[in-house]
């Protein structure tokens, strides 16, 4: 049978099924989320310099209530030399392990993002699918918004990484060119998903919807400003989480985990997909749908 989600503002609407509230939260420190203590005294923890990415490298990260600082270390100063990126709540920093470049640095960063995201907004074990969309899709354009300088230098990364030729830095920086089209399809973990807009009497009460049964995301050709790259993120991370076989309450770590590689994905494989939510989000008060054709 067919499922479909939209989103009213906010809240999940499912066919067939009443609506889904939130549940509280048990703990804001979820066991399932790890936040690195300070080191034990007479163990310092400097930074390491790395000249070629010194000047390029964003010196804090804004979400939230936080602004935590981000730097290079050597894995063996990592509270936990497993991981490549901790985030040190404690301390008031982002840790990187020292090794990171190229998209696999990108990749870290992203996963930061994520990361702090959910946590800002107490989204965490025991919390709907609905929200876990919701707190992404949010929180990425929040972090697009208070921290212009380390979007720009995202998005440049990874122009100066991928094969192709994708122009994501020019995409972020270029207000006065021509918005790039809406994409009529992208595929997710190997699956296409179709892009639609829609009148206002297919939306209703809805900013969007996604169809699970037709792999399909529609997007209310009305939308504008900051609102049109929410409900984009909104409807294509419900995508993602679908196509990645999530349930409606997985694990944490799984929606993280899906979040991760199928926006990863979009970036790396999507490059047109990439290109038209990255405008949007860098000048939301250009973006409209009702602006331009879509792409073929």
């Amino acid at each position: 049978r067919a499922v479909t989600f939209a989103w009213y503002k906010g809240l999940l609407h499912r066919s067939n099924a009443p609506a889904l509230a939130f549940p509280p939260p048990p703990s804001m420190y979820s066991q399932t989320e790890r936040f690195l203590p300070l080191p034990p005294l007479g163990r310092a923890a400097p930074a390491i310099v790395r000249p070629a990415l010194l000047s390029s490298l964003p010196r804090h990260l804004t979400l939230g209530p936080y602004r935590l600082r981000m730097a290079f270390f050597d894995r063996a100063l990592m509270d936990d030399r497993r991981k490549r990126v901790c985030i040190n709540l404690e301390a008031n920093r982002i840790e990187l392990r020292e090794d990171l470049q190229g998209l696999a640095l990108a990749e870290a960063f992203l996963e930061c993002i994520i990361r702090l995201s959910h946590f800002s907004k107490g989204c965490q074990q025991g919390c709907v699918e609905e929200a876990y969309t919701h707190s992404f899709a949010t929180g990425m354009v929040e972090f697009v918004q208070r921290n212009p300088e380390a979007w720009v230098w995202f998005n440049g990364l990874l122009t100066e990484h991928l094969d192709s030729d994708v122009r994501y830095d020019r995409i972020v920086v270029d207000a006065g060119r021509l918005p790039p089209r809406m994409p009529r399809r992208i595929l997710v973990a190997g699956h296409p998903v179709t892009i639609r807009s829609i009148s206002k009497t297919e939306s209703g009460n809805a900013f969007g919807w996604y169809h699970m049964s037709r792999q399909e995301a529609q997007l209310y050709r009305g939308l504008t400003g900051s609102n049109l790259g929410i409900v984009a993120l909104h409807e294509l991370t419900h995508a993602i989480h679908h196509l990645h076989a999530l349930k409606n309450r997985d694990r944490h770590q799984a929606f993280r985990r899906a979040q991760l590689r199928g926006w990863f994905e979009i970036m790396t494989r999507n490059p047109g997909a990439w290109r038209w939510l990255a405008w949007v989000m860098s000048f939301p008060a250009k973006a409209g749908l009702a602006m331009g054709p879509q792409a073929t």
